[in-house]
């Protein structure tokens, strides 16, 4: 299951398209009429639909690994697996939908107009899943502190504006609350408050505040951070 969810993870902008790709075929071809190419059509949703809801709920609850990868001049969590598995999902069922709405406007149905108003809130759905994936959210640690960029807005904390002694604790399994002792210097974007708690996404929220504890602690690492060394110092540190 690692092996599966960190490939997702690697290549969730291919997977996306693949399903993007296999929505448009299972949608044109289940407005067939043809009985021998409806029946293994519905067949292909319905595995791919029960596989994608199996993954993404194991993926929700089993993946966090106490890692981050590099990225850039960065230290980032993972991409999130289940957020692609569940977009690619929402693609696969939004195919047959839009299809469908597609086929009553063409055919002047009755109910057109609400054939309409379907394929545009689809749509829109599928743009904001499209989005989630495709862009690269959660908690990225710098050399000059911690970026939080989420959809609807980012946080970032310079290193300075920590509490030294605590200044991120585990909050459940998959957030981290920041403990400030200049707030002042925090910089907000969007719609974040100060006393928002960051996502961790796929990485395990403890090693995450621990290795931010680590970096408000000991400065003297912070500019390594973004290289494969420190990488490693920081994994059996905070691990």
């Amino acid at each position: 299951m690692i092996i599966v969810f960190t490939a997702v993870s690697r290549r969730r902008r291919p997977i996306l398209i693949v399903a993007l790709l296999f929505a448009v075929v299972l949608g044109v071809l289940g407005e067939s009429s043809d009985r021998g190419t409806w029946l293994p059509v519905f067949a292909a949703w319905a595995g791919l639909t029960v596989v994608l809801l199996t993954l993404s709920v194991v993926a929700v609850s089993r993946f966090r690994p106490a890692a981050l990868i590099m990225r850039g001049r960065a230290f980032a969590a993972w991409p999130n697996p289940a957020r692609v598995l569940i977009a690619s999902l929402f693609l696969i069922q939004g195919g047959f939908l839009v299809a469908d709405g597609v086929h009553d406007i063409a055919a002047g149905e009755e109910l057109w107009g609400f054939s309409a108003a379907m394929v545009a809130v689809c749509a829109c759905a599928l743009m904001v899943h499209w989005r989630l994936v495709w862009g690269w959210y959660g908690v990225q640690l710098r050399a000059d502190g911690v970026h939080d960029r989420q959809a609807l807005g980012s946080l970032f904390i310079p290193w300075d504006a920590f509490v030294p002694g605590y200044p991120a604790v585990a909050s459940g399994s998959q957030k981290v609350a920041f403990h400030y002792q200049h707030p002042e210097l925090v910089r907000r974007r969007g719609l974040r408050t100060g006393d928002q708690p960051a996502t961790a996404g796929s990485v395990d929220a403890t090693f995450l505040a621990r290795a931010i504890t680590e970096y408000v602690s000991r400065p003297e690492y912070r500019s390594a951070i973004g290289t494969e060394a420190e990488l490693r110092r920081l994994t059996a540190v905070a691990g």
